[in-house]
């Protein structure tokens, strides 16, 4: 009885998956698209899942398909300062130099953080010199964030500058 039993089971699995191996293959979508490129045209279906390789600078393996590759670059301009700006000393407990290299002239908004990002300073420069100085002596001990940014162009350099 056991005998006949297992051999039933067996041949039951067995059918299952012989007559899930022979299921076709079906695309239930709402929407689909056809895109072209230089070398290759691609059409597909929402939710259709993807059999192999499709490369096109980027590449999607096997898995479903819910739309194009399509690389999206947000921004490419370079929001850093150009300018040689040199800060020392650092570690500082009075005066803290900034250096400006070649920038004579220009106008800068200096501002200084704290690490909770509170402002605890903020200086305009509107015709810079070479040179500005800034006291430190009233600040207390640890590490804050010194912004540089140039007017005209938006882009800043960012230091940190630790109190002692």
């Amino acid at each position: 009885m056991k005998k006949t039993f297992y051999l039933l089971l067996i041949a039951f699995i067995t059918l299952g998956m012989a007559h899930a191996q022979s299921l076709s293959q079906e695309v239930i979508a709402s929407s689909g698209a056809t895109i072209s490129g230089a070398s290759n045209t691609l059409s597909f279906t929402a939710g259709e899942a993807v059999i192999g390789d499709i490369s096109n600078g980027e590449s999607l393996g096997q898995g479903f398909w819910l739309g194009a590759i399509e690389g999206v670059v947000l921004s490419n301009e370079d929001f850093t300062l150009e300018v040689q700006t040199t800060v020392y000393p650092n570690p500082v407990s009075d005066y803290l130099n900034i250096s400006f290299k070649d920038m004579a002239g220009e106008a800068f908004d200096i501002s200084i953080f704290d690490l909770n990002g509170r402002l605890v300073y903020r200086k305009e420069l509107i015709d810079s010199t070479s040179n500005e100085t800034l006291n430190f002596s009233e600040y207390t001990s640890g590490l804050y964030i010194l912004n540089i940014e140039q007017r005209t162009t938006k882009k800043s350099k960012t230091f940190k500058i630790i109190k002692q």
